[in-house]
């Protein structure tokens, strides 16, 4: 099954899920894009951020989209995310910081922050992103586009190592979007990232 979503309707699909309290002021939909607003906190410091996810279940599916960053500089970042509790998710993301963007693969577990992976892509701020779960090999695999056909291997990682993030729990897995702004406060407008579509087959 493939579900498209685009963002030029009036308001979201009832499909997404908010992390937390559902905060309107976070987002919007502008010139047929998701815009979401850089939020503070992190997604493991507080549940009331800027993050919306598709439930997703540990089997074979594809969650791609095309991203745009804007006004980023102090460690804004925005991206996709599997996340399962506050404690165990996996965000794939454009981090930008004082002109250095670089694509990071980080994994948080229980209190303890991985990194599995740190590009520099150069000032680039439009990137297209993808996870996908294969089922011939059990591996999750996190990809990025400049171009939106071209794609090029992030990392690929093992289910068995992502356990806590896709098992265990009886709370659904969700596949997101969220921003983050390094800034140190949260305003309207202060840093924001703009999605263009989302792309779910499973």
């Amino acid at each position: 099954m493939a579900q498209r979503y685009e963002f030029d309707e009036a308001q979201l699909s009832p499909q997404w899920q908010f992390l937390g309290q559902h905060d309107a002021s976070k987002y919007e939909l502008h010139e047929g894009r998701l815009r979401l607003y850089g939020d503070i906190f992190e997604l493991h410091e507080d549940l009331h951020t800027t993050f919306l996810g598709l439930p997703v279940a540990d089997e074979a599916f594809t969650f791609e989209t095309k991203l745009s960053l804007f006004d980023a500089d102090n460690g804004d970042e925005a991206g996709v995310c599997l996340f399962r509790t506050k404690d165990a998710y996996v965000q794939c993301c454009l981090n930008a910081y004082r002109g250095d963007h670089r694509l990071r693969l980080r994994v948080q577990f229980f209190g303890h922050r991985m990194v599995l992976a740190d590009r520099h892509v150069g000032t680039q701020r439009d990137v297209w992103l993808r996870i996908t779960r294969s089922e011939a090999d059990s591996l999750y695999r996190f990809q990025y586009s400049f171009d939106g056909e071209k794609y090029q291997q992030l990392e690929a990682i093992q289910t068995a190592q992502l356990s806590p993030v896709v098992t265990g729990s009886s709370l659904p897995l969700l596949a997101g979007l969220y921003c983050f702004t390094g800034s140190g406060k949260y305003q309207m407008g202060y840093s924001f990232a703009d999605f263009d579509y989302v792309d779910l087959r499973r």
